[in-house]
């Protein structure tokens, strides 16, 4: 669907962002789960089928994945139509997933040893630069989140699951860039099953399982969450199973209540576990 671009948007000719959604893992058996929704939007509208999950080739059994505002790209020209095409194919001025890969294969570090003060440093220094170069782009997020890294990675001896996140906002008063949200879960084979979710965590508690989506969460999934069982117990088919509903069922309340950057599209999952590499076991509806 052709999508025209705001004259305003051009006049300013401004680096824009395109923000990303929701994030969901899941511990199992045999390895971590990991899935997100591919909707994003830019200029207002919202395009579908962006994939999010960034795998790596170094760490192993290791991905990254960026939620709110994961990416400024160049401004299109006043031609330009669509803008979904567009954002699929325009350069990026700032990429997130990039700066985050990049320090991950440089420092050649092991996730479970990773230091999370020094990766948000890593952020906040990729954002500074930025920001001397396009000082306005930033005045919108004075006071407030710009963006939230999640690291997940899995130990094929130990059966651990590890997921790191962290956050980069502008500080209201001295209107420093910061990271701050700094957090490490570290999950073994008998800690109680679960779910966590990143980006549109506060819809997604509020509305769907506080809210009208509750309704479109499967009696399994309700089971996953509230029944006290192990990771060690919790098989590869059921993970899967939680994270595509629940995501699912986010997309569908969005529909009703519409999300702060929008919730919807195919749903990608991905599996760390025997392999090096990660697992496809859903690539956009399997298209």
């Amino acid at each position: 669907m052709t999508r025209l671009l705001a004259c305003a948007l051009f006049a300013l000719a401004l680096p824009s962002s395109a923000s990303a959604t929701l994030v969901v893992i899941v511990p199992s058996a045999a390895g971590l789960i990991v899935a997100a929704d591919s909707r994003t939007s830019l200029f207002g509208a919202l395009c579908d089928s962006q994939y999010k999950i960034a795998e790596l080739g170094r760490p192993k059994r290791t991905f990254v994945a960026v939620t709110g505002d994961v990416a400024f790209i160049a401004p299109p020209n006043p031609g330009e139509k669509d803008v979904c095409e567009y954002q699929r194919s325009a350069p990026r001025l700032l990429d997130i997933s990039s700066v985050v890969a990049r320090y991950l294969k440089r420092k050649g570090a092991d996730p479970f040893q990773l230091s999370l003060d020094d990766l948000g440093a890593e952020c906040v220094a990729a954002v500074e630069a930025f920001r001397r170069t396009h000082p306005l782009v930033f005045e919108q997020y004075v006071g407030r989140e710009i963006f939230s890294v999640v690291i997940a990675s899995y130990d094929r001896r130990s059966k651990r699951s590890l997921v790191l996140n962290l956050a980069v906002r502008i500080e209201q008063v001295t209107r420093h860039v910061e990271a701050t949200r700094l957090s490490r879960i570290a999950i073994s084979p008998q800690d109680r099953r679960g779910m966590w979710s990143y980006g549109e965590a506060d819809y997604l508690n509020k509305n769907v399982f506080g809210g009208v989506g509750r309704m479109f969460l499967t009696a399994e999934t309700m089971s996953f969450v509230l029944v006290d069982k192990p990771v060690s117990e919790a098989r590869l088919d059921q993970a899967v199973s939680v994270a595509t509903n629940v995501i699912d069922a986010a997309s569908r309340t969005a529909q009703l209540i519409p999300s702060p950057s929008g919730i919807g599209g195919p749903i990608d999952v991905i599996l760390l576990g025997k392999g090096r590499r990660p697992l496809h076991i859903q690539w956009k509806d399997n298209e």
